[in-house]
């Protein structure tokens, strides 16, 4: 059953969809384990892994028993997901790639978030990432939720920074696995039951490495999808003209981001048409993705490390 009344601290629930990250999975669970907040449950749904995960989880569960699991063969991703939807007893709920790690006081700050607004069952925060070496980018600083946020960024919200009402996201079906990247259409489809809400925090980091599911030769697919889910959505079809417009757009903003040639005409053709529609986007659409799109940026670029050299030089 979900937890307690209103009064007492609700229990959250982290779900970890695993398959063979053996040798990443210790850092996610120790990530959660350090969290400040109790009570909390953590459900690893483990796709059947042949690597050393099961023994760890073996091994963290005889230590801790807020730790439950499972290993079976499964359907990818979304399968497992839902496994752990269906398998959590929290009020809330957070999704955590078993690869990624929460940063201190996290579900903390999540939970003031959500306990302050009763209109509010999805928060986010902010990222970074890191590489296998420790190397680290800069902090995402994302805005206020807003239709115009949302599909400015094509629902590209961070993962591991999401925490909302598991009644909820059982209410909208879970992860919908005709979707490759299915948690965009499930935080899509969250935000039409509720008000999301922007926690100030720097919520997790995400291991950057080949192999992740956003790897370049996938992104075809990554927009192929995006488009059908926007194309079948039924809250966007009945939604008010202005956001079935900034659905379109959002589409556009999708394809320069994941464009499967990096084709620098084909890209500002997508980033026209995404302006179009939306000119707003220009507002959440991360800067690196679009820079070197604007003609004469590459010149302007050059021409200001000639100007600064020569400055140093004189």
């Amino acid at each position: 059953m979900s937890s307690a009344s209103p009064d007492s601290s609700p229990l959250v629930s982290v779900i970890v969809p695993s398959f063979n990250q053996g040798a990443y999975i210790r850092q996610t669970l120790d990530s959660i384990l350090a969290q400040d907040y109790r009570p909390l449950e953590i459900v690893v749904a483990d796709g059947g892994s042949r690597d050393e995960t099961v023994a760890i989880l073996r091994e963290y569960a005889a230590r801790h028993p807020e730790l439950r699991w499972i290993s079976e063969p499964d359907n990818g991703p979304a399968d497992a997901v839902n496994k752990g939807l269906r398998m959590a007893q929290g009020r809330y709920a957070a999704i955590q790639s078993s690869d990624d790690i929460y940063y201190p006081g996290a579900l903390s700050a999540a939970l003031r978030v959500l306990r302050a607004h009763a209109d509010c069952e999805l928060v986010y925060g902010d990222c970074d990432s890191f590489d296998n070496d420790g190397a680290r980018s800069g902090p995402t600083q994302l805005p206020e939720f807003s239709w115009e946020a949302a599909f400015g960024r094509a629902w590209c919200y961070p993962q591991g920074s999401m925490v909302f009402g598991l009644e909820t996201a059982r209410a909208v079906g879970g992860w919908d696995a005709r979707y490759y990247s299915c948690d965009l259409d499930f935080w899509m489809r969250l935000a039409f039951r509720t008000q999301p809400r922007k926690v100030d925090h720097l919520m997790y980091g995400w291991r950057r490495y080949p192999e992740q599911r956003t790897r370049s030769d996938r992104h075809q697919r990554i927009i192929d999808d995006y488009r059908r889910m926007i194309a079948e959505s039924p809250e966007v079809r009945g939604a008010p003209a202005r956001i079935r417009r900034l659905a379109r757009a959002s589409v556009q903003v999708l394809t320069v981001r994941f464009h499967p040639t990096g084709n620098l005409w084909s890209r500002r053709w997508h980033l026209l048409l995404a302006t179009l529609l939306q000119p707003s986007h220009w507002r959440y659409t991360p800067a690196e993705n679009t820079r070197q799109l604007i003609p004469g940026h590459a010149w302007a670029k050059a021409l200001k490390r000639r100007l600064l050299g020569g400055a140093a030089n004189a």
